[in-house]
């Protein structure tokens, strides 16, 4: 059991440092947008192709607020929500696993 603990534990470490990076890379690329040639050299394109699909969804259903997207602090919400929500679950398979 303490392995399967261990694991459960670990795995919820990947997850948070995984939404976090993806969140720092969403507020990255939200700031290259303001020197839209950036994206011309392989860092920016590289962000574009980690970033975009997923900002892409946010677009379609957020109007820019006088010329500025906050579809960016939205999908980052959504993201912490979705990090929340796999917490949770997580602390409960660490509590089935333990035995409370």
């Amino acid at each position: 059991m303490l392995r399967v603990a261990e694991f459960i534990v670990i795995l919820a470490k990947i997850i948070g440092y995984g939404i976090q990076a993806y969140g720092a890379l969403i507020i990255i690329y939200a700031l290259l947008t303001w020197i839209p040639a950036v994206f011309n050299t392989w860092f920016g394109n590289l962000i574009a192709r980690v970033v975009e699909p997923y900002l892409n969804f946010f677009n379609r259903f957020i109007p820019p607020l006088f010329g500025i997207s906050i579809a960016p602090l939205v999908a980052i919400g959504v993201l912490a929500l979705f990090g929340q929500g796999i917490t949770i679950i997580l602390q409960w398979l660490l509590r089935l696993a333990s035995g409370y």
